[in-house]
């Protein structure tokens, strides 16, 4: 994580660092993403990058870590009282969340589908990563939801939670290319308002909730 000098930087040098490092690791892979065109965006030496940062890796879980961060906000955002009464709908806020993510943030998005999905460069960051994350929250959701009678005892917990975390990392990837939306419809009212985007929510809940057997 970034060393103390970095947050002794002034907001809006900490903002300008942050915003081309988002950038670049967003537009190229791990391996090809480079501190020298970050420095240059942002006017900084490359000495004083070191300053900041360990080294690229250091860097690149921040980023990993900002993007965790905002999307929990989104779901510590959603109403308690939809977790109270229906898992299931709580659920559904969830996924809704991530289409709010993808829009609102796309390169953060874009370096955790990187991450997670499709290079995963840093299999066990990512894997230590998860285990605080969504998975844990799946995790947690699906064993009360056993309790309480909303999932069945014999659902393997592991498992669902799995199968859960791995749609939750792409679905608002592929919500998002799928309708072809674009970030005039970040807010979460709007989403609510794109009877597409609801449509597809309905029927993810529905596959969860029924499974796909006859």
């Amino acid at each position: 994580m970034p060393k103390e000098t970095f947050f002794n930087l002034a907001a809006d040098k900490r903002s300008k660092i942050v915003e081309f490092a988002i950038q670049e690791f967003a537009e190229n892979p791990y391996d090809t993403a480079s501190i020298s065109n970050i420095v240059r965006e942002a006017d900084i030496a490359k000495g004083s990058f070191y300053q900041y940062f360990e080294d690229k890796q250091d860097l690149y879980r921040y980023l990993i870590e900002l993007g965790i961060e905002e999307k929990l906000n989104l779901i510590n955002n959603l109403p308690a009282a939809d977790l109270s009464d229906d898992l299931f709908m709580y659920i559904r806020r969830l996924f809704q969340s991530a289409i709010t993510f993808e829009l609102k943030e796309p390169g953060l998005a874009r370096i955790a589908y990187r991450a997670f999905v499709d290079e995963v460069p840093f299999p066990e960051m990512v894997e230590e990563i998860r285990r605080r994350g969504p998975t844990q929250l799946f995790r947690q959701l699906l064993t009360q939801g056993v309790h309480r009678g909303e999932i069945s005892p014999w659902t393997d917990v592991d498992l669902a939670a799995f199968l859960m975390e791995t749609a939750f990392y792409q679905f608002g990837r592929y919500t998002v290319k799928r309708l072809k939306l674009d970030a005039s419809v970040a807010n979460m009212d709007l989403i609510l308002d794109n009877p597409e985007a609801q449509g597809l929510l309905d029927n993810l809940v529905r596959i969860l909730k029924m499974g796909i057997g006859n």
